[in-house]
């Protein structure tokens, strides 16, 4: 029998199967379920009565919370499975329609036109970006506002290299068990690469752990190059923020902008 040499011994690699489209937007919408720290910078300023639009609804918890107020809202999203959960919950002045947000194809216009949530991040190249604001314009009134919140890499992430951030949270299931999400965040070519990875836990006899992986891919760019497009887009930013608490923004130190913008 040979002899483990334990100075050059090595733990097998875990092993994380493939997270299907359903269950990823379960897990999000689980996730999402009670987060609200955006809502009053979008509240604040969108128009009662008036029309909203919002690309990458997902779920729909911005379009729920933000219908409270009496607004028409339409949230679109590329995922049928994101919409058929935020089917589940819709309400009477809430419309869900699966569009690509780079070709839109609506005959109404609308007062305010909300990108939340690192969406417009998901374009990763300037291009995308600019045929998705293009078509914003076409569908936002002359005097009608545009929101949006961006994902900015900060020296931190600038400075990793081959190296990874992690991150973990943990979140309960509704019928027991939990769900142990780490997330491995990392930065090359202005493009950050997510690989979000769930540890199922169901907590029951006889139940079977499961350990899951889904991998995004954001465009990383600084903030002036955003402003920039936005402005190259026929764009004016009127205001913004930093963070939840909307504190004035810090290049090189704030990962989460966002703006308000019109049209020039």
């Amino acid at each position: 029998m040979a002899a483990d040499i334990f100075d050059s011994h090595q733990e097998p690699d875990e092993l994380f199967l493939p997270l299907s489209s359903e269950r990823y937007c379960r897990f999000y919408d689980l996730e999402m379920a009670y987060f609200q720290e955006d809502l009053p910078f979008y509240r604040e300023r969108i128009t009662v009565p008036g029309t909203v639009l919002e690309l990458g609804c997902g779920s729909g918890r911005l379009c729920r919370l933000l219908a409270e107020t009496g607004a028409d809202i339409t949230g679109i999203d590329l995922s049928l499975s994101m919409l058929r959960l935020a089917r589940l919950r819709s309400q009477p002045n809430i419309s869900y329609l699966c569009m690509d947000m780079t070709k839109l194809a609506l005959a109404r216009q609308f007062d305010t036109v909300i990108i939340p949530y690192h969406t417009l991040n998901l374009l990763l190249t300037e291009e995308q970006i600019k045929k998705c604001l293009a078509q914003v314009r076409t569908v936002l009134k002359r005097d009608g506002r545009l929101l949006l919140q961006l994902f900015i890499p900060d020296q931190t992430l600038l400075n990793l290299g081959p190296k990874k951030l992690f991150q973990f949270q943990i979140f309960e299931q509704p019928g027991g068990g939990s769900i142990i999400k780490e997330t491995k965040r990392g930065y090359a070519d202005e493009q950050i690469t997510l690989e979000e990875r769930y540890r199922v836990r169901p907590g029951q006899p006889g139940a079977v752990n499961e350990d899951l992986s889904h991998t995004l891919h954001l465009a990383a760019f600084p903030a002036e190059r955003w402003q920039g497009l936005l402005r190259n887009s026929g764009f004016t930013i009127r205001l913004q923020f930093s963070g939840y608490k909307l504190a004035p923004f810090t290049p090189g130190e704030d990962t989460c902008l966002f703006i308000e913008a019109g049209q020039i």
